[in-house]
């Protein structure tokens, strides 16, 4: 039985850590077959541990894989692994990313963000789309997908509405990375239109983790979600549950935010 083969970057902790631990407790893939996760994690023993004590049910597997999204070096280390030990990739979801006030100029902020939220984004994603991800088993036919991880606050829209819920945040770099990486979604969906992949952005919403040096004890008392609560909405995504909201910034709780 061949099973649907996923690579998540930045799986080793936060976000997607949670994704990979709702792909690997469920049983209604796409396509019917269990998964293989390819996690993703700067720190390869670091990741290993981690995945040999994570839960499994339904068939579904993990390994561990080093890969850092700004080295290239990295990534092509990653494309081989991926080759040698399941021959194709079928879902890439590009969840590593980071926002790091510390920086105080704004343009070394701005270049640093722009390095790993879109560079490194479009460094994987051009690394295994040829090579991998167009890549079908003899026996079927699987369903392709990229799914870049990015941000409500990256909605050029929604930046110019008094409405939306993070209006009075500040943030410039980071969302001026992030509505890079919504053009580089639609970008990769033109490009790819015509070999059935289907590309998504997905906003995993104010989470709970210790992202851009957030306490999640504190942002979860002033309204941060679990962080399960993403890792199951991106799941959905996976699944196809949201193949009905294209061109849009797909969301927890079915909402969606204009590109």
């Amino acid at each position: 039985m061949a099973s649907t083969i996923v690579l998540v970057s930045g799986g080793n902790r936060g976000i997607g850590l949670e994704i990979v631990k709702a792909l690997l407790e469920s049983n209604t893939s796409s396509d019917g077959m269990p998964y293989h996760i390819h996690l993703g994690s700067r720190d390869l023993k670091k990741g290993q541990d981690l995945a040999a004590n994570l839960p499994v049910a339904h068939g579904n597997t993990v390994s561990a894989i080093q890969l850092d999204i700004t080295s290239p070096q990295s990534v092509d280390n990653a494309v081989a692994t991926v080759e040698a030990e399941s021959g194709r990739l079928d879902v890439l979801i590009n969840n590593a990313g980071v926002n790091d006030d510390s920086i105080a100029d704004e343009a070394t902020k701005m270049s640093t963000l722009y390095d790993i939220n879109v560079i490194g984004t479009s460094r994987i994603t051009d690394a295994f789309k040829a090579k991998l991800l167009l890549t079908q088993p003899t026996d079927q036919k699987k369903e392709k997908r990229i799914i870049h991880v990015t941000s409500s606050m990256g909605s050029i829209a929604s930046r110019l509405n008094p409405g939306f819920e993070f209006y009075q945040m500040p943030y410039t770099a980071y969302r001026c990375t992030k509505a890079a990486l919504g053009m580089l979604t639609a970008c990769h969906a033109y490009d790819l239109k015509d070999e059935g992949v289907k590309v998504h952005a997905f906003d995993p919403g104010w989470v709970a983790t210790e992202f851009g040096g957030g306490d999640p004890v504190v942002t979860r008392k002033l309204g941060a979600v679990d962080p399960r609560v993403p890792g199951l909405a991106c799941r959905d995504v996976v699944e196809g549950k949201r193949d009905n909201e294209r061109g849009v910034i797909v969301s927890i709780n079915r909402d969606t935010y204009p590109w």
